[in-house]
């Protein structure tokens, strides 16, 4: 028969050759990976010039015959971000030479092609009440597991040492002593006032190894969950990246989380950049002694077509200033990302 004799061209064998090639090293990175990391290899064109830029893919672990995603991203940052991480940059070093702040990090991450920037990377804080995210979304995670856990009532006898250790400035409402409350009202509590009293009434009655687990899940240091510990704005960022997606928790429950933070109390930071009409799911935490002070602002802005993250963490010698340096940040975050989003 012809096709059979038939010479094959020389292109077609090199296009084989490459594709066989890749198939091969993608099955045998896969067959001895032990992380949960995952890398894949592209190419991204910017200005007529090609640079290689890796995909990162992070999967859960622990079950035998999956490994579900948990989200994706390029190791490169985003080339249409370079004006406004110059334009973060210049404000941070003008309010660092004004005294308002010691240092910042930011982190912004615009959904959809997952493209994003990072400032001052390295740089690590005490989170504060930020980690109240990660406890809330153990909470619901556990709920998943043993349905029930949101309606289990807890007792509020006397406010726990730790609060009695750290004033906070910016808390509104509370839980009072003597009261019982059902751990779903504590998370209500815990996420829109901030209450600290709430708080480590949740974590008490955990396992420890639950909340570290949550931190594990995402590839984190669990010794992060430490007193003493601290995480970088670009790590804490995962929480809200696989809440975003709905890749750790179920759909519903990734909702009604991103639902409780949209009606954090909190409105002296990065919500005084933003318009009061855009919807925004937010956090912000505080840390600090007499010499230092740490304050944090973290969220999901729903703005134009595509939402965006954004985590500022900074440090310097006064509370307030630094919430006026949250909402600078933020606002030119916002003018920007709004433009070129419609």
């Amino acid at each position: 028969m012809k096709f059979l004799t038939k010479k094959v061209p020389n292109y077609f064998l090199i296009i084989a050759l490459i594709l066989g090639a890749f198939v091969s090293y993608a099955f045998t990175k896969n067959q001895h990976s032990n992380g949960d990391e995952e890398t894949l290899p592209t190419t991204t064109s910017v200005n007529n010039f090609s640079s290689s830029c890796n995909i990162n893919i992070s999967r859960l672990a622990g079950r035998k015959f999956i490994k579900p995603l948990l989200y994706a991203e390029k190791s490169c940052e985003a080339e249409v971000f370079t004006s406004l991480k110059g334009s973060i940059n210049n404000i941070i070093g003008e309010l660092k030479s004004k005294g308002e702040m010691n240092t910042a990090s930011v982190y912004v991450r615009l959904f959809g092609k997952a493209e994003w920037l990072s400032i001052n990377e390295e740089t690590k804080y005490q989170p504060g009440s930020l980690f109240k995210v990660p406890l809330l979304i153990t909470y619901l995670r556990l709920e998943e597991k043993t349905p029930g856990v949101l309606q289990k009532k807890l007792m509020f006898n006397d406010i726990t040492a730790e609060a009695k250790q750290f004033k906070q400035e910016f808390m509104k409402n509370q839980i009072q002593q003597g009261q019982s409350y059902t751990v779903k009202e504590l998370l209500k509590y815990m996420i829109m006032h901030s209450d600290n009293n709430a708080t480590m009434l949740l974590f008490n009655n955990i396992p420890t190894s639950e909340f570290e687990k949550t931190f594990t899940d995402l590839g984190l240091d669990k010794n992060m969950t430490k007193s003493e510990g601290v995480v970088s704005a670009k790590e804490y960022s995962r929480f809200w990246i696989i809440l975003y997606n709905g890749s750790y928790l179920n759909f519903d429950n990734s909702e009604y989380a991103l639902s409780l933070l949209s009606q954090s109390d909190f409105d002296q930071g990065m919500m005084k950049g933003i318009p009061k009409n855009i919807m925004v799911a937010h956090k912000f935490g505080e840390k600090g002694n007499t010499t230092s002070h740490c304050l944090h602002e973290t969220g999901i802005v729903y703005a134009g077509t595509i939402p965006y993250l954004v985590t500022i963490m900074t440090e310097g010698n006064n509370q307030s200033t630094l919430a006026d340096c949250l909402q600078k940040i933020s606002s030119t975050i916002y003018t920007n990302i709004e433009g070129f989003t419609k």
